[in-house]
């Protein structure tokens, strides 16, 4: 546990392994359950601070989400994916600079306005579009380097599917625990979103990296060792 602002902020843990592995192996009931299970005993084990069953029932949205963005994804054709993966990221990232450009330079522009009326979450269409862009197309950069470093083996075909279906669910949940932290810890409520939100992705983003590396390790021996059994 990390602790922001005297309070408990950020867990660095693998347990996400073993919950998204279930969503992967047996869908998203299974990933949801597998995801509350693991949230109420490890507080259970391990408690820092006052329950707040808001958290287990996001663990729960993290599993369900993870097992129908699989469900989507598992037979998609992985170069159909990497070209539509980089159309989305490379359009959002276009988007982001297009709207900067505008809130900077073009201020009198109609569409400079619109975006100044979302008040203090402007910075979203922005800076955010552009970071989420490069979040991604690195995600994609990590694909590459896996499948070379280990010359295309067939144990990493699934490598990005799953990197997207976790990281999704991952980083949705990050940001609605960032909310739901703010509102039940006093300490954390005077700090501002981003503050709190950053570190937090941050460590997410790292965090599924290495839990879609070993995941795909372990869907690879499933399919290749238990499933023939």
């Amino acid at each position: 546990m990390v602790y922001l602002g005297g309070a408990p902020g950020m867990r660095i843990s693998f347990s996400g392994v073993f919950t998204k592995i279930a969503a992967i192996l047996f869908g998203p009931l299974y990933g949801g359950i597998a995801s509350g299970l693991v949230d109420v005993i490890g507080f259970i084990m391990k408690p820092e601070g006052a329950y707040i069953p808001w958290l287990t029932v996001t663990s729960i949205f993290s599993g369900i989400i993870t097992g129908l963005l699989w469900i989507v994804l598992k037979n998609v054709n992985a170069k159909t994916l990497q070209r539509t993966y980089i159309l989305f990221f490379t359009t959002i990232g276009i988007l982001g600079i297009i709207n900067y450009m505008h809130v900077s330079l073009i201020t009198d522009s109609r569409w400079a306005q619109i975006i100044n009326s979302i008040g203090k979450y402007r910075d979203f269409t922005s800076y955010g579009l552009m970071v989420a862009s490069l979040i991604g197309l690195i995600f994609l950069m990590i694909d590459h380097i896996v499948k070379k470093v280990h010359n295309n083996s067939e144990m990493y075909n699934d490598f990005l599917k799953i990197l997207v279906s976790t990281s999704v669910s991952g980083i949705t949940v990050t940001t609605l625990n960032t909310y739901i932290l703010r509102i039940f810890i006093p300490s954390l409520g005077k700090m501002g979103f981003l503050i709190l939100w950053i570190p937090r992705a941050i460590e997410e983003i790292l965090m599924v990296i290495i839990q879609a590396y070993v995941i795909s390790m372990l869907l690879f021996v499933f399919k290749k060792h238990i499933r023939k059994c």
